[in-house]
């Protein structure tokens, strides 16, 4: 590989590394990245230069300002995330949980907004942009369900287990994903944390080979509370969260 895309992707490498964790020191990245120190304190230098990254007390990197500045840029332009915030906006003043926006990065859900439920005992106090396994998460199996390439992704990585109730079988997920497709909505209970169950719904796109989901909307409270709220009931307002969502797509003609 020539010596400046070498560099390029040396520094993509570095900035994956961040994504895990929020700070590391050039010792970490050489090892993680697999590339000399002297080469990763280099490198870390100049993408601290740029604004990359910022340099904090004892020599170690975080993310810099410049990243956060791109990720906005990317945000604000992404089709899906503009189509969704007003509805998803409605969407939580009506049920009065939490209610999310999701897209598939490879195996995983990465939740782009979030807007946080009224009741004080439903707050959810992870960051924004959380990626979470899409076997376990019912945006994860809401998008698969209707994206074969997701599907795909989420079996390939393998299913682990995050508490007693995660579907770790195969078998039995595949059956899940017809379910889903079949009904229009997926629903995990206490599958990713215990105490909290959810409700989602795919947002879709036209495809080749018919509707594909390109997003999710789901909707996240206490177990208690969304057996007792009735899931076929909240997964309505969902589902037409999530059809207001596809139609504003289809009506701008870009898709996601």
């Amino acid at each position: 590989m020539p010596g400046d895309l070498r560099s390029v992707s040396i520094a993509a490498a570095i900035l994956d590394c961040f994504a895990v964790e929020p700070e590391l020191g050039p010792s970490a990245v050489a090892r993680e990245v697999g590339i000399a120190k002297s080469t990763a304190s280099r490198m870390l230098g100049v993408m601290a230069a740029r604004g990359l990254l910022e340099r904090r007390e004892g020599g170690r990197y975080r993310l810099g300002l410049r990243m956060f500045e791109y990720g906005q840029l990317a945000l604000n332009r992404l089709n899906v995330y503009e189509a969704a915030v007003p509805v998803l906006s409605t969407l939580r003043d009506r049920l009065r949980d939490l209610v999310q926006l999701g897209v598939p990065i490879g195996a995983e859900v990465l939740f782009l907004e979030r807007f946080e439920a009224q009741s004080v005992d439903t707050r959810f106090h992870g960051p924004v942009w959380l990626r979470v396994p899409s076997h376990s998460s019912s945006s994860g199996r809401a998008i698969a369900a209707f994206n074969p390439a997701v599907a795909r992704a989420m079996f390939d990585a393998g299913l682990t287990r995050h508490t007693r109730y995660t579907v770790v079988d195969p078998r039995r997920l595949s059956e899940i994903l017809l379910e889903v497709r079949r009904r229009g909505y997926a629903a995990t209970d206490e599958e990713r944390e215990e105490g909290l169950s959810s409700v989602a719904a795919p947002v879709l796109v036209d495809g080749d080979d018919g509707p594909r989901a390109v997003a999710a909307v789901s909707v996240v409270g206490p177990s208690a509370r969304i057996r007792r709220g009735g899931k076929g009931a909240i997964a309505r307002h969902v589902q037409d969260a999530a059809a207001r969502v596809s139609a504003a797509l289809a009506r701008s003609g870009r898709g996601a």
